[in-house]
C-alpha cells in the first residue's frame, strides 16, 4: 500500500492511497460483511475510512447505520489510534438539496451526531458534504476553526464544492490565521460524466477547469466513485449490456466507451486487471489524489486492494484519457 500525505495545518496525514468507502455499511451491506471488508482492507495496509451522517438515511432505519457501523467496529477491534476517520456533515436535506445547512448550529449538530455514532472524540478529516454559494466562506472557515480549536477534528476537507470557492475559502483563511481545507473529495473517474447525467446539479465532477487548477495548485483529491460504479470491470467482463441502469446513465457515453477499448487493451499487453488499470489512473496521475472504493464483497474488496501498488506511466495516463 502507498500513501499520500495530507498537511493537516498542523500535522501530516498519512492516508493510504486506496481509502474504503462505506455508505452502505449496516444497511444492503451487513455488519458481518462490513467487519470483513474492514478487516482485510487493514490488513492489506488501507487506513482510512470515508462515511458520512447522510449515507443510508435515503433506505428503512438507514439514518447513522453507516457511521454506527464503523463505530463498533472501531470498538471490537481496538484500533481506533490506527485508522483515519474520514467522515462528512452539511448534506441537505433528503428531497431536498437546494436547501443549505451550513449555518454553525447545523454543522455542529450533525458533527457531535457523529461522533456519537462512531464512538470517538476526534474526527481526522471532517469534510463538509455539499457547498451553499449563498453562505459567506468567512462564516464557514470560522465555524470549522471552532471544531478544530475544541479537538473535535484534526483537518477540514471539502466535498462537492467548485474550485473557485475552495480558492475564496482558503484565501480567507491564510489572511486570518485559521486552518485551511486540507482536500477535496469530487467524483472523479477515468470515465468522464457530469452533475447532469448524475440527475444532482450539486455534485461536482472533475472536468478540464476542475483538474487543471488540482494540478496548479497540487491540492488533493479523494476521487469518489473512482471506478465508475464498475463500468469498465462489467463491460469488459460480460459487454455493455451488462452495465446496470444507473451507471449506463452516468458513463456510458462514445467517449468512455472507446476508453473501455483501451482499458481491455492495455490490460491485456500489461498483464494488469482492468480495475487495476482504471485506480491506476488515479492513483498514478499527476494530480495527487487517493481513490476511495466502494466494496460489496471480499471479492471487491481485494481486486481493489491489487491496485495499492500499481504504477503507470504518464504516457500511459494521457492516452488513457484521451
Amino acid at each position: 500500500m502507498k500513501y499520500l500525505s495530507i498537511n493537516s495545518g498542523k500535522d501530516k496525514i498519512e492516508v493510504s492511497r486506496i481509502v474504503l468507502g462505506t455508505d452502505y455499511f449496516g444497511t444492503t451491506v451487513g455488519e458481518d460483511t462490513a467487519f470483513r471488508l474492514m478487516d482485510i482492507y487493514v490488513e492489506e495496509g488501507g487506513n482510512c475510512l470515508d462515511t458520512a451522517r447522510v449515507y443510508a438515511s435515503w433506505l428503512p432505519n438507514g439514518e447513522g447505520a453507516s457511521e454506527r457501523t464503523v463505530g463498533k467496529w472501531l470498538r471490537s477491534r481496538g484500533n481506533r489510534n490506527n485508522i483515519i476517520i474520514s467522515t462528512k456533515g452539511g448534506h441537505p436535506p433528503i428531497g431536498h438539496m437546494d436547501q443549505g445547512r451550513l449555518s454553525r448550529r447545523e454543522l455542529e449538530k450533525d458533527l457531535d451526531e457523529s461522533l456519537r455514532a462512531l464512538g470517538t472524540d476526534y474526527i481526522d478529516i471532517y469534510w463538509l458534504h455539499r457547498d451553499d454559494a449563498t453562505h459567506p466562506v468567512e462564516d464557514i472557515m470560522e465555524t470549522l476553526a471552532s471544531f478544530i480549536a475544541k479537538g473535535k477534528v484534526r483537518a477540514i476537507g471539502c466535498s462537492n464544492w467548485q474550485v473557485g470557492r475552495i480558492e475564496e475559502a482558503n484565501r480567507f483563511a491564510a489572511q486570518s490565521g485559521l486552518t485551511p481545507f486540507c482536500s477535496s473529495q469530487i467524483q472523479w473517474s477515468l470515465a468522464s460524466t457530469t452533475p447532469e447525467a448524475y440527475g444532482d446539479l450539486t455534485l461536482v465532477c472533475m472536468n478540464k477547469h476542475e483538474y487543471e487548477w488540482y494540478l496548479k495548485n497540487s491540492f488533493p483529491v479523494f476521487a469518489y466513485s473512482s471506478q465508475a460504479k464498475g463500468f469498465f470491470a462489467r463491460a469488459a467482463a460480460d459487454g455493455l449490456e451488462a452495465i446496470n441502469q444507473k451507471a449506463k446513465a452516468r458513463f456510458s457515453s462514445p467517449e468512455n466507451i472507446a476508453r473501455l477499448e483501451k482499458v481491455k487493451k492495455y490490460a491485456t499487453e500489461s498483464g494488469l486487471t482492468v480495475t487495476a488499470v482504471v485506480l491506476g489512473y488515479i492513483l498514478c496521475n499527476r494530480v495527487p489524489a487517493v481513490a476511495v472504493v466502494g466494496c460489496k464483497n471480499t471479492g471487491q474488496m481485494r481486486d481493489s486492494l491489487a491496485a495499492a501498488d500499481v504504477s503507470l506511466s504518464q504516457d500511459i495516463i494521457k492516452w488513457l484519457g484521451e
